[in-house]
């Protein structure tokens, strides 16, 4: 017959085999914000795993290619900045920041007319933005 401590033991094993997968579960939100943390201790390689997860996780979350687009922004990697940020548009055609950063990508590789029309777009959606949110203010 097995003793107290043993049967104890097997409970407790028990619990934690339901608890801990749902403590380890992040999601794709999770996964972005952790790619952010990394940037800010500018650890860029964790970062672009990080947004690499949060795509895996969901590959309809605009968040995920942004950072990664960012991350390539940032190595100079400016056709695969481009290919993140399509697809973060794609999926919200009005994600403000990628339309900037995606004319930063065209304007380092020398297609002014792309980059300026994406600069003009991000322009106009921030004009909408802004008033907005200045309506929003004058309500309350």
């Amino acid at each position: 017959m097995p003793s107290i401590r043993t049967l104890s033991t097997l409970c407790l094993l028990g619990l934690l085999t339901l608890i801990l997968p749902q403590c380890a579960d992040k999601d794709s939100d999770d996964y972005y914000k952790e790619g952010l943390s990394h940037i800010e201790s500018q650890d860029y390689e964790s970062a672009e795993r990080a947004f690499q997860a949060a795509i895996d996780k969901n590959p309809k979350n605009p968040n995920g290619y942004y950072g990664l687009g960012g991350i390539h922004n940032y190595r100079k990697k400016y056709d695969l900045a481009e290919k993140a940020f399509l697809i973060t548009l794609r999926i919200d055609p009005t994600y403000i920041d990628a339309h900037f950063s995606l004319g930063y990508a065209y304007e380092q590789m020398g297609q002014k007319e792309k980059s300026e029309r994406e600069y003009a777009i991000y322009r106009r959606l921030k004009k909408k933005m802004d008033q907005y949110m200045k309506d929003e203010a004058a309500e309350r």
